[in-house]
């Protein structure tokens, strides 16, 4: 928070300097990252402390999930020259039931950490790999591996304890909440599985994450070497696939509603904004036919939340909104309030602090081409 507060006057007293002003918001947001990650840190350690975590069981791909990760750390990736591999060559069946949210938040975490402390040039894996089937469930193994600055036989022993931090010469400049092995592991526990951690320092690290996941009903068996080739690094809907696309923002916050209407803007998307949940149903209400493309809600509003809103829409009799992507857009990242959301019939949620990828994502995946 110093570090915002700091660079933000030092931004506004050299507006005539406009290296300077780039050089401070670079600095701010990279803060405002670090600090989002600790609150979310805290929050989800806090969650399952109290036991308030709590598990999905819903189909999903594992295809998908490395497509995802992948898509995440891509531009790191690049920035840092790394050398990155995917292994799906040992998975026979990618449609699995289970908590897709959690996995991905694990992988991400594992594979972030590995990105952070690999150099550039450096080597980064990331492999799934089909176990043995045992009551009623096949096992799968995740592995994240690096050629980082590894941790100390000191380290490793408290490497699952609360805001547990290492400062190796090779990764002073790289900090961390110290929280995120520990919410890894208690995910991973919760999901009924192990986790394990291989380092030597200077040499890298490799952590295996083992769980047990129900086979979809349909699943059949299929080639890792086509699994594989299904996963591209992930990248965004090109601008000009959004041109034309109108999308109704309601948010009772107007700095939000003007973040959005910058976000969007930029990808040739028309904005229509609402301040509150009733404002949202009377635009929707009064537009033309498939007049809008997509609707945004904030969860929590005057007038009408989002669920209440989400539900008025789909009792319009108008037959162009029964299929009307709504999509939750809430600072609310409890697995129990998106679980709520969806099953009222939202489409889709996406959490704020906004990340401008994993947005436009989610409307390339509801807004047709």
């Amino acid at each position: 928070m110093n570090s915002i507060t700091g660079f933000t006057e030092i931004a506004l007293d050299h507006l005539d300097d406009p290296a300077k002003v780039q050089d401070c918001l670079r600095k701010i947001l990279v803060s405002g990252q670090h600090m989002t990650a600790l609150i979310n840190d805290i929050l989800d350690q806090g969650r399952l402390e109290s036991g308030k975590v709590s598990v999905a069981h819903r189909p999903f791909s594992l295809t998908d999930v490395a497509s995802w990760v992948v898509g995440m750390l891509q531009v790191q990736m690049l920035q840092k020259e790394l050398d990155f591999s995917l292994d799906l060559f040992h998975v026979a069946h990618s449609n699995v039931v289970g908590d897709e949210i959690r996995l991905k938040q694990v992988l991400l975490n594992l594979a972030s950490n590995a990105v952070k402390f690999t150099p550039p040039q450096g080597k980064v894996s990331l492999a799934f790999r089909e176990d043995q089937a045992a009551d009623g469930a096949t096992w799968f193994t995740f592995e994240v591996a690096d050629t980082g600055c590894g941790m100390s036989p000191e380290f490793m022993d408290v490497l699952f304890e609360p805001f547990s931090r290492e400062s190796l010469p090779a990764s002073r400049s790289e900090e961390g909440t110290g929280l995120g092995m520990v919410i890894a592991k208690g995910l991973v526990e919760l999901m009924g599985g192990t986790i394990s951690v291989k380092s030597q320092v200077g040499q890298g690290t490799s952590v295996i994450v083992r769980l047990p996941l129900q086979l979809q009903d349909d699943a059949a068996p299929g080639q890792g070497e086509e699994l594989a080739a299904q996963v591209a690094p992930g990248a965004v809907e090109d601008a000009a696939s959004f041109a034309g696309r109108h999308v109704l923002v309601a948010d009772d916050d107007d700095l939000s509603r003007e973040l959005m209407r910058e976000l969007l803007g930029q990808h040739g998307i028309t904005i229509t904004e609402a301040a509150d949940g009733q404002e949202a149903l009377e635009k929707v209400k009064s537009s033309a036919p498939h007049g809008f493309d997509a609707v945004l809600v904030d969860m929590h509003m005057p007038q009408m939340d989002g669920i209440a809103v989400t539900q008025a829409i789909r009792s319009l009799e108008r037959e162009d909104l029964a299929n009307l992507p709504v999509i939750a857009v809430s600072a609310d990242s409890f697995q129990q309030e998106c679980d709520r959301a969806l099953a009222s019939g939202l489409n889709a949620y996406v959490t704020k602090p906004l990340d401008s990828r994993q947005l436009l994502d989610v409307l390339g995946q509801h807004v047709a081409q």
